[in-house]
């Protein structure tokens, strides 16, 4: 509470907490309720963020996003001795490709845990690929989230009933608990329970929790490199910028053409 109590405002940083998650499930909630395909990339970032859509969509075409990826534009390395855990740097944002999107959006049951709601002991849907994985680690209960599952969710649900559920507003009061910030609570979700592919770095072949790529090698560690480093002052022609000036980003959208849309009607 000392901590928080410092900050500029307190309550708009606790709400924060849950903005990322509640901004995914309604996007889910959009897909499924208009049947529409997911997209290749589904990107998490905060409102004073820069992403140029032209470098990314280049630098992206010839990916296969049906791969379970998910890449900070910039990645928080904590010491690789110590804890060896990353997640993305808010502000940068986080890359979630189809594969994710749907690795995110499957229901699971846990065959050891009580069913609740669904009825009959056989799913009326077929199980969560990974879902021995995802119970096992469900049975660990790191971070206390199991007592948030039932039989049903998706890795999603879990994630936004984690992040809604703990009484973040109500610091004053706690005796016991822990606040976790929205870009840890990402780090620990997508590393540990697998929703992207191991890294590609083979530093890390013996870490099965190292999942989040940062973003053409841009981390902070012992200091920031790469994207970590375009924050306010951003060098022109860069694909991300945190906290731009807004004539520089008037400058940066000028140098590139306008594109002409045709809007297609269906009676």
């Amino acid at each position: 509470w000392q901590w928080l109590a410092q900050k500029p405002n307190p309550t708009g940083w606790l709400c924060a907490i849950q903005r990322p998650y509640a901004g995914l499930r309604k996007a889910y909630s959009h897909y499924r309720k208009y049947r529409e395909h997911l997209p290749d990339y589904f990107i998490i970032f905060d409102d004073d963020s820069y992403y140029n859509m032209e470098i990314f969509q280049k630098e992206h075409e010839n990916l296969n996003s049906s791969q379970p990826t998910v890449v900070a534009g910039c990645l928080v390395r904590s010491p690789v001795r110590q804890l060896n855990f990353t997640f993305p740097f808010g502000g940068f944002g986080a890359v979630f490709s189809k594969g994710s999107l749907r690795y995110l959006f499957h229901p699971i049951v846990c065959p050891d845990i009580d069913l609740g709601k669904i009825k009959g002991t056989i799913p009326m849907f077929s199980n969560h690929p990974n879902y021995e994985g995802i119970c096992a680690q469900l049975s660990k209960n790191v971070m206390l989230e199991r007592k948030y599952f039932k039989n049903g969710d998706s890795l999603l649900d879990l994630i936004y009933k984690y992040v809604n559920t703990e009484r973040y507003r109500d610091v004053a009061k706690w005796t016991t608990g822990f606040c976790m910030h929205s870009d840890w609570v990402m780090g620990y979700f997508v590393n540990f329970y697998n929703a992207s592919i191991h890294v590609k770095d083979s530093f890390f072949d013996d870490v099965p929790h190292a999942r989040i790529e940062s973003y053409k090698g841009s981390e902070i560690y012992a200091r920031g490199t790469g994207f970590c480093t375009h924050e306010r002052k951003c060098p022109d022609g860069t694909a991300i910028c945190h906290k731009p000036d807004i004539r520089w980003v008037e400058s940066e959208a000028s140098k590139w053409p306008r594109k002409n849309h045709t809007v297609q009607t269906h009676r």
